[in-house]
């Protein structure tokens, strides 16, 4: 298929030709497979010929270091030397990464060639972070630490409150008139938290009281005597049947998970403002004054907040009574749990069955109850940690979630909030977590430019991951708002560890995957791009507001990322169907509605405006909430209620009189100001067609109008220096999809600037404003309105993928990565998987054969379906390579009679999990399906 190329110059450029035009340059454009511009020449004038400085662009081309993606350096073990630091910052160097995050972190299973560990914060391990500061200046790195090993930080220095408290219950049905014994030993053994790091602990009878078997009005339980010096109990149980709650408090409940040699044991009590303080100078007074004279780190990092339920402190009791205004003990027995996995409550146990009234008030309670510990953590960690980080000259970077964080505000309180993307922990095609949108949405209304995040965690593929997939997830992550990748993760591993040498956690980023060659060029794509989002401001005009309280009363916090229960089951799915028709969110809370702003029909908070405020299901709010609603339609915004509507207020006290004043405020709004509130029904799969449909029925108008939108492509949209930027990706592997967009909004001249180049193109409109968006898989496009009248060309176009004549027969030539090669003829294509004899194969496979006589009528080479990386060669020169998306390449001239290789960098993941005897690979693929391998074609001429 021919193609014809127009040259876009108002001052009549010389003619330049096609065949020049192509052979100027052929790389991927995004979205647009084979589509390098040709170079610019003169394109920085303007149509008066006056030259035009754009900054944005500028940087774009030429993104700092501050841009590019960072690692995730598992110490492993500390086993650490000085030569094998530097070479792997070279490593890193070479292959586009802009900075290490230093992680010691507990040696996984592999020979450790018994090379001795460095103890945290010992001379010895100080000497290396010296050495890595050093060498990472002189490249030109730059360097973030954990504090501690693992996660949650703690060590074996902790004594007595410093670790991590817990208040759990123990309880059984029991039955009067009579005496009954029971042992302590055995209630602590009951009530000990059901988890996988399980420290060993000191376990304290607190209380014993009886409690009716049901309860519709409250009354408080009886609390019987006892001396915590005993070891059995005798309980005079009255007549009838009542269940025996047992209050436990367990100190060093919990050990560091995946700690190494210092800096494991017990984790801290983050409750405790001293003990966080004594832990951070023992840090600070140790490690820091050995740093004078070199450039030191960027941040301070802390891993994940898995405090496995921890919900307790010297003082708690106080606390709360001085900040609710009442005392929690009586309702303790009713809204504790016994503790389980990741501090998620263990179901069936005897407990009291409540009703009317009593479970009213004990919901409620239990609201104050986690409401007092998010504020306890925040003020006595997060607030103490990042003052310390910032008095120490360093940023805090934190992954501020978990059932004791606000998923909102904690992330508020972090100069470089974190959040986590993983690769193949759902069967959804969505591989960010839930907790992103909130941590992305804490930094853009605390206006935080950086949104790191933790990217491609993997547990479930590692050494199957191809680059196509690391982009997709990448992708993905920023359509939730990430500015910054923290990739996970790369392995401090000598080169003489036996393959695949020391693997912690995460995706294989090393020099022995097989296609770590290709990696930089994903590097400098998401180098671009995150310089370009950090640059820029982020788009949204509509707000959500969580149930949250509504949650907490009736279920208690979730373990973000991963929450056991979604409130309601599609909470975390409608911001996808709002992107996807166009528009663009922020999720908000009831604090932050109450301190906005309400002008010309928006609600505004700092630099972040919404005309539309959604709430999902929301039946909980403040009187004051209640009244900033009202505000906000009274001023012309619009409301949306999802499936229900508010009616009550949290919280215990004056419950009543509260829930009386947001009831009446809510009528009273709906009355007055009924034409901007609307009540919709909920989703229920779509949920890009729900959010079309509330478009429609609520006069939402989109700023970017798709004429099919897709579950697969989404998007998000930024401005900056009078520029409409909108990034738009394809996460679907397999399916090529065109829309047909228009942006009403913008103003100027469209632009596609290629991310992996560094280059820009006119955008062909197809009317005003309108475009025709190519996405073939894996695919994205950034998009940007200018208005400054920059001169270039415009941009080719693809060939359809269904023109064509097949290619059959070829010589497959395969390169093991253990040295083995074999040769064979094949008439078709073949998936490696589904052939016991090629199932196991990893490395480097030659598809060979000799193009027909005659190809003058084709000028592409469309490889079809590939799973791998693709590199193609025409008599020994070389065509390039595609490591996502469509495998398309442009045929030279006088391609005729010539002999085509196609090569195909395979994963290693078939390997391992036919190596049994290579633990170190196979603990991680042995329970992994088997991955397809190769390229599927059908690969043809266009």
């Amino acid at each position: 298929m021919a193609l014809d190329f127009k040259m876009e110059d108002s001052n009549n450029m010389n003619h330049v030709s096609r065949r020049t035009f192509i052979k100027s340059g052929m790389i991927l454009a995004a979205g647009l497979p084979a589509m390098r511009m040709y170079p610019l020449l003169d394109s920085e004038m303007d149509s008066n010929g006056q030259e035009v400085k754009d900054r944005l662009f500028d940087l774009f081309q030429t993104p700092p270091a501050t841009a590019k993606p960072f690692v995730r350096w598992w110490w492993n073990g500390d086993k650490v030397t000085a030569s094998e630091l530097l070479r792997e910052l070279d490593v890193l160097k070479d292959a586009g990464i802009g900075g290490v995050e230093i992680n010691p972190i507990e040696f996984p299973v592999a020979d450790d060639l018994a090379i001795p560990s460095l103890p945290w914060l010992s001379p010895e391990w100080i000497e290396m972070v010296k050495v890595t500061l050093k060498g990472a200046e002189e490249r030109g790195l730059i360097c973030d630490i954990i504090v501690g090993s693992g996660w949650p930080f703690g060590a074996e220095f902790l004594k007595g409150d410093e670790r991590s408290q817990l208040i759990t219950i123990a309880s059984r049905k029991v039955k009067g008139d009579g005496i009954i014994r029971i042992e302590a030993a055995d209630i602590q053994k009951e009530a000990a938290p059901q988890i996988s790091s399980r420290g060993k602990g000191d376990s304290e009878i607190e209380a014993l009281c009886l409690a009716p078997l049901q309860m519709d009005r409250f009354t408080e339980p009886q609390w019987l005597p006892f001396d915590k010096t005993q070891d059995t109990f005798e309980i005079q149980v009255p007549e009838g049947e009542y269940i025996l709650y047992v209050l436990v408090k367990v100190t060093g409940f919990q050990s560091v998970i995946r700690g190494t040699v210092g800096a494991g044991g017990p984790v801290l009590n983050h409750y405790d403002k001293d003990a966080t303080l004594n832990f951070l100078n023992r840090m600070s007074d140790t490690l820091f004054p050995e740093l004078k004279g070199l450039k030191s780190f960027r941040s301070i990092f802390c891993d994940s907040m898995e405090l496995e339920g921890a919900n307790w402190g010297p003082d708690c009791l106080n606390e709360f009574k001085l900040r609710r205004g009442y005392d929690i003990k009586p309702y303790l027995p009713f809204i504790l749990t016994k503790v389980g996995h990741m501090g998620r409550a263990v179901k069936g146990t005897e407990i009291t069955q409540l009703s009317g009234e009593a479970k009213e008030e004990v919901s409620r309670a239990r609201y104050d109850f986690i409401i007092t510990c998010m504020e306890l953590i925040r003020e006595r960690f997060l607030l103490t940690y990042t003052q310390w980080c910032n008095t120490h000259g360093f940023k805090s970077r934190v992954q501020a979630y978990g059932n004791e964080f606000h998923p909102l505000h904690a992330s508020m309180d972090i100069d470089i909030p974190e959040c986590e993307t993983w690769t193949g922990h759902s069967a959804t095609p969505n591989a960010y977590t839930p907790i992103n949108k909130f941590v992305a949405s804490a930094a853009r209304l605390s206006g935080k430019k950086v949104v790191s995040c933790e990217e491609v965690t993997d547990i479930h593929t590692t050494f199957n991951v191809t680059l196509e997939q690391v982009k997709i997830v990448c992708d993905q992550s920023n359509l939730s708002g990430v500015t910054h990748s923290i990739l996970c993760g790369y392995n401090y591993s000598p080169l003489t560890a036996p393959y695949p040498g020391w693997v912690r956690y995460g995706t294989f980023f090393d020099e022995r995957n097989t296609w770590w060659k290709y990696f930089k060029q994903f590097a400098a794509y998401k180098t671009r791009l995150s310089a370009l989002l950090q640059e820029s401001e982020p788009y949204a005009d509509v707000a959500i507001l969580h149930p949250l309280a509504d949650m907490w009363m009736l279920h208690g916090p979730q373990r973000d990322p991963f929450p056991e229960l979604h409130y309601p089951s599609y909470q975390y799915r409608v911001w996808e169907g709002i992107h996807r028709n166009g528009n663009g969110c922020d999720y908000t809370s009831e604090e932050i509605i109450i301190k906005s702003l309400v002008e010309n029909g928006f609600l505004k908070y700092g630099k972040r405006k919404y005309h539309t405020l959604i709430l999902l299901e929301v039946e909980t709010v403040r009187p004051a909430t209640a009244k900033a609603l009202s505000g906000f339609v009274r001023k012309g915004g619009k409301l949306i209620f999802v499936g229900k509507e508010p009616h009550k207020s949290p919280g215990l006290k004056n419950y009543r009189k509260n829930d009386r004043q947001v009831s009446s405020i809510i009528a009273a709004m709906k009355k007055d100001y009924g034409s901007r509130i609307f009540t919709v029904a909920p989703p229920e799969k779509d949920i890009v067609a729900w959010f079309a449909n509330v478009q429609q029925q609520c006069g939402i108008t989109p700023y970017m109008k798709i004429d099919r939108p897709n579950a697969y492509v989404s998007q998000i949209r930024q401005q900056a220096e009078g520029k409409d930027i909108f990034f738009i990706s394809n996460c679907s592997p397999d399916d090529r999809i065109t829309l047909q967009i228009s942006f009403p909004e913008s103003k100027g001249t469209p632009w596609l600037w290629n991310a992996e180049t560094g280059e820009r193109y006119l955008y062909p409109a197809a009317s005003e404003n309108t475009l025709s968006v190519d996405l073939p898989p894996a695919a994205s496009q950034l998009i940007v309105f200018d208005t400054s009248g920059i001169r270039s060309i415009t941009m080719p176009v693809c060939p359809p993928e269904t023109a064509g004549v097949e290619l059959n027969g070829w010589t497959l030539r395969m390169e093991h990565i253990n040295g083995a090669e074999q040769q064979r003829q094949i008439d078709a294509l073949f998936d490696l998987k589904d052939d016991e004899t090629t199932r196991s194969f990893a490395g480097y496979l030659y598809y060979e054969k000799h193009l027909p006589a005659d190809v003058s009528q084709y000028h592409w080479l469309d490889l079809g379906k590939v799973h791998g990386v693709s590199e193609v060669t025409l008599d020994g020169d070389n065509l390039g390579n595609h490591w996502y998306g469509r495998h398309l390449y442009r045929l030279p001239d006088n391609a005729a009679g010539k002999k085509l290789r196609i090569k195909i960098t395979t994963t290693q993941g078939n390997f391992l999990k036919s190596t049994p005897e290579n633990k170190a690979g196979y603990v991680w693929t042995k329970g992994q399906n088997w991955q397809s391998l190769g390229m599927l074609g059908p690969v043809k001429l266009l």
